[in-house]
């Protein structure tokens, strides 16, 4: 009976949440090879270095190929969780699956056009040369907006679909016989994918109606000082959940 207590199902990587799903399922397979062509998508258009000027080259691009690959596995993280913690694969979550992986591949060149051009930014090189092209028809300012728009539109889609993923578990709750940490910690799930689309919307109000890229590209700071504060509660409170539930203080609802 998956109703078995949480503490007779506890495992290292995740000890507060059941795990429902078992052996990798066809659905999770394809989710992973979808994820490894994103990552090789990331260094698919790099050259092999042909000398030691271009090797340094391209190790001093290596922050770039950094940020990118730990946000994809960020995104993966989310994805594999999700998996194990609620083993769905009844139509509504494939569908919502596809439609994530749709946009994790999306982001892709996105972020990694971001990502250099930030870390360019940071180095104190020009980047003129990244907007310069045709602004007969498309002027810079409007380039420069259009980058940060594209990128928020990507977060709001990569993370909206992983919220409303999690919304659909939710929905299924006393099907998958969540106890009440479990009911916690999803929301608190959802609660921390809706700070990251709250601040990507912000930034897009920003670039969208203020025409200021800079200032949208600012809001992104919200997320380190957001995040931890929310990680924070959310740890105090589901340690709080779980001290009652193993001393038997109250009910399992």
């Amino acid at each position: 009976m998956i109703r078995a207590h949480l503490f007779d199902r506890q495992n290292v990587t995740d000890p507060m949440f059941r795990w429902r799903g078992g052996d990798v399922s066809r659905l999770e397979g394809l989710s992973d090879g979808v994820f490894a062509l994103a990552l090789t998508m990331l260094v698919i258009r790099s050259d092999v270095p042909q000398s030691f000027h271009e090797l340094l080259e391209a190790a001093i691009a290596l922050p770039v190929f950094l940020v990118c690959f730990a946000m994809l596995m960020l995104a993966w993280r989310y994805h594999c969780m999700f998996f194990r913690r609620y083993g769905l694969q009844d139509l509504p979550t494939t569908v919502l699956n596809s439609a994530y992986l749709f946009l994790v591949i999306f982001l892709v060149f996105p972020l990694k056009f971001l990502a250099t051009f930030l870390y360019a930014v940071m180095r104190g090189e020009p980047t003129r040369q990244m907007f310069a092209e045709r602004t007969d028809l498309v002027p810079e300012l409007a380039q420069r907006c259009g980058m940060m728009q594209f990128y928020a539109l990507a977060i709001l889609g990569v993370f909206g679909v992983q919220f409303l993923m999690l919304v659909w578990a939710w929905r299924l709750r006393h099907r998958l016989e969540l106890d009440r940490l479990e009911r916690f910690l999803t929301l608190a799930s959802m609660g921390a994918h809706a700070i990251t689309c709250g601040i990507a919307a912000l930034s897009l109000l920003v670039v969208s109606v203020w025409r200021n890229p800079g200032f949208a590209g600012v809001t992104y700071f919200l997320m380190p000082i957001l995040h931890p504060a929310y990680g924070v509660w959310v740890g105090v409170r589901s340690q709080r959940i779980y001290d009652e539930l193993e001393g038997g203080k109250v009910s399992d609802g």
